[in-house]
């Protein structure tokens, strides 16, 4: 099949990074994807970075361009393009003149912040792909049917993301680089660094845990958006609270696999607007239960006392407590790790996403 992937998003995320995968896939797997996105967008510059094909630099940045929309049509045209598959707005948006003209167009919504407009749901596309069973039931009470929306969530590769005893000294340099020491509990956060990703509650019950249990380290992994102004205010409040040997803001890292391997759990403490997240798959096929925000699609893959615990979104501490209760009970770890494991192993394959996306292309090219 030949498949337009499109992307008008700037910045870097789980939505930009799981679009990149999913083209990579097709593209290693027998069929033909192309990948449209802004040229000075993070998600072009890794891709290029990366070596991926088929990459095509598309000014995205403004929804009403009649010559964005013409030159997509043309390529759709010119390329025989089976499938659009959009991640965006503006994107969608520009890829309607194409829509008109008879290709069958795949909305992606990957997130849970409120719908604005609905119509573009309803009318303008063929088929609706959404990352959460949250995201479906947003659009129905919409007005959308259900039987256009698709429920794909979050994969992981199995082949990357595995325990520990699969990888034996994959974790001996992280260790070594921060100074962990045998007694610690180590606790990860994972993702861009943003409001919505709730790291100022993370930062604010890391506080509060530290004055009950000393031998915890938390680690902050990910980078800012934008002018990372955010990421800056909460270097400082580290500072300010005295942190610094307990706290460790990484930066970005690609390194994400062994630091789950490291970690005792991970904590995702979004604060609304989050589908599954990545980070919960990835987390379960390293044998790692997760401690999340009771919001969006969250609780579908970490379930309480089952696969990892659920605090109340924005609640520094509730999170506190759960993590001071999930690093004081090694029994707890242990069953909601395995449980979590085989979770990733039955359900959770990427593979087993791309399956499933394939064959709604087919379905819709038919």
């Amino acid at each position: 099949m030949n498949i337009l992937h499109t992307e008008c998003g700037m910045n870097w995320g789980g939505q930009e990074y799981r679009t990149l995968l999913e083209h990579n896939h097709l593209n290693e797997n027998h069929h033909t994807s192309h990948l449209a996105c802004h040229p000075g967008s993070e998600l072009f510059k890794r891709a290029k970075k990366m070596g991926a094909a088929n990459l095509l630099a598309v000014d995205f940045r403004k929804v009403w361009r009649l010559d964005v929309a013409a030159k997509i049509w043309r390529f759709c045209r010119a390329h025989r393009i089976d499938i659009i598959n959009t991640h965006g707005g503006r994107d969608s948006s520009l890829c309607l003149f194409a829509f008109w003209s008879g290709i069958p167009l795949v909305r992606s919504r990957h997130i849970t912040a409120p719908i604005k407009r609905s119509r573009s749901y309803r009318k303008s596309c063929s088929h609706i792909i959404a990352a959460a069973a949250a995201i479906k039931t947003q659009l129905t009470a919409l007005g959308v049917a259900a039987e256009k929306i698709t429920v794909i969530g979050e994969g992981v590769d199995l082949a990357e993301y595995k325990p520990q005893s699969e990888n034996e000294n994959s974790t001996e340099k992280l260790s070594a680089e921060f100074n962990i020491r045998p007694e610690e509990t180590v606790i990860v956060n994972i993702g861009m660094i943003r409001a919505d990703k709730g790291q100022r509650f993370y930062l604010e019950a890391a506080d509060l845990a530290l004055k009950e249990n000393p031998n915890l380290r938390f680690f902050l992994i990910g980078a800012g958006t934008g002018t990372r102004e955010l990421e800056r205010e909460l270097r400082a409040e580290v500072r300010r609270r005295k942190l610094e040997a307990n706290f460790t803001m990484t930066g970005y890292r690609a390194d994400i696999a062994d630091f789950l391997r490291l970690a005792d759990f991970a904590v995702i403490a979004s604060t609304g607007v989050e589908a599954q997240s990545r980070v919960a798959p990835q987390a379960f096929a390293c044998a790692k239960p997760v401690i999340a925000a009771n919001t969006g699609g969250l609780p579908e893959l970490v379930r309480d006392f089952d696969t990892g615990l659920l605090v109340p979104p924005a609640n520094a501490a509730a999170l506190s407590d759960a993590v001071l209760r999930l690093a004081g009970d090694a029994a707890l770890r242990e069953k909601l790790a395995q449980n979590a494991y085989q979770f990733a192993r039955e359900r959770l394959s990427f593979s087993a996403m791309m399956e499933k996306t394939l064959a709604l292309y087919a379905e819709l090219a038919r």
